[in-house]
């Protein structure tokens, strides 16, 4: 599709919609760009009209209107997100992963073990590089994280292998409620033809609940039940079936020391890059070395036989929750923030491990209401202070854990 000689208006200009701008001018688009921030406009070309002001342009002197992710409007007939921008000049099939928790491991894993069977394979999305950046790139696959934000009103993106992680709280602010949140991340299968794949979560009842109603081949992966077509536990061993018949299998002690990647996201990337075209030693091979990410369970040092580990990424509960439920030895967790107004509760049954909360930030008190008498909790102002508490009461063989359950905007 082209929309050359067109009135395009493009909304934001963070990465997305600055790379929108530029996919359009190369498409000889007439582009007006707004935002909020009057600041961003100093990055404009010339020829790109720049609006800024407290409300919205009109949209009728428009033909289209280009989304950013993060730039939350209502529903309109010429409303165009930026990933559907994107989709007719990608060069590649996509491989597509959505859910709460785990996207940005899970699909840099799948490229990992597509790149790791010789081929090129660019990663963009919520992830790395926007779409619209990539449609010039040389792929023989691309692979996107896509959020709740960027499918919600997706129409033309093609999805040929999908993933579906997870549904937990989150984004509600933006959603209103769970069912809409999960609604929006559901649109990734309605994206995909017939001919493809669907990775679903067999242990999630909303993952299951889509993967009823897809047109696309359904794939599952389970850490609790042995599934004959799909990734599911053998013993300790992971194991991938098609069709009843075994095809890989990796050992748990084998994956990556002190692997920081749970083992439900090496299911579903194994999963997936097979479905994708990936050799089966390639997804053994990156199983066995891949250490994860930045920020994600990521060990940062070990003092005086104490563990510190990052998982600053563990924004909401669920993923503190899966955090917490990780870790191997006695722990100290960190945890603050600005609250998303999410249900801190169900944290004060996965205590067992935890020897002290330090808490910090704006969310302090509603997280010690929370977890009430379960712990030992400390209250400090801000996360330095807590780091250095954290130091001064771990013991040898503890582990001092950051997981916020909160938004770092504080």
């Amino acid at each position: 599709m082209s929309y050359a000689g067109q009135n395009i208006l493009v909304l934001g200009l963070g990465r997305s919609g600055m790379a929108a701008v530029q996919l359009l001018r190369r498409q000889g688009a007439a582009v007006s760009a707004y935002d909020r921030d009057r600041n961003r406009l100093d990055a404009l070309e010339p020829a790109v009209e720049g609006l800024s002001g407290a409300e919205l342009p009109a949209f009728d002197r428009f033909e289209r209107v280009v989304t950013s992710p993060g730039f939350p409007v209502p529903p309109h007939p010429k409303l165009v997100p930026e990933i559907d921008l994107a989709a007719p000049h990608l060069r590649a099939p996509l491989i597509g992963v959505t859910g709460t928790n785990g996207k940005s491991t899970t699909a840099v894993l799948i490229a990992a073990m597509l790149r790791q069977s010789g081929l090129t394979v660019p990663v963009g999305g919520n992830l790395g590089e926007p779409l619209c950046r990539l449609v010039d790139e040389p792929a023989d696959r691309v692979v996107a994280e896509l959020s709740s934000f960027q499918l919600e009103h997706a129409r033309e993106l093609r999805v040929h292998v999908g993933v579906l992680l997870n549904l937990a709280p989150d984004h509600l602010d933006r959603h209103g409620t769970l069912e809409a949140y999960g609604a929006a991340k559901a649109r990734i299968a309605e994206l995909q033809p017939q001919d493809g794949s669907l990775i679903f979560n067999a242990d999630d009842t909303w993952a299951r609940s889509v993967a009823e109603g897809a047109v696309a081949r359904t794939l599952g992966f389970s850490q609790q039940s042995k599934l004959s077509h799909g990734a599911s536990i053998d013993g300790k061993d992971l194991v991938l079936y098609e069709s009843g018949q075994e095809l890989l299998r990796l050992a748990a002690d084998a994956l990556a020391p002190a692997c920081r990647v749970p083992v439900t996201n090496t299911l579903a990337a194994m999963l997936a890059a097979h479905a994708a075209g990936a050799e089966l030693e390639a997804i053994r091979s990156v199983s066995e070395s891949f250490e994860g990410l930045p920020h994600r369970a990521q060990l940062v040092c070990t003092r005086a036989r104490v563990r510190y580990v990052d998982d600053s990424k563990a924004t909401n509960p669920a993923a503190a929750a899966l955090s917490l439920a990780s870790q191997p030895s006695p722990t100290l967790w960190l945890a603050g923030g600005r609250s998303k107004g999410l249900d801190f509760g169900p944290l004060a049954e996965i205590l067992g491990n935890v020897r002290a909360a330090i808490l910090f930030g704006e969310a302090a008190p509603e997280l010690a209401g929370a977890l009430g008498d379960r712990t030992t909790i400390a209250r400090v102002g801000s996360l330095d202070e807590a780091v250095a508490l954290a130091a001064q009461r771990a013991r040898p063989g503890d582990t001092v854990l950051l997981a916020p359950a909160c938004s770092s905007l504080d």
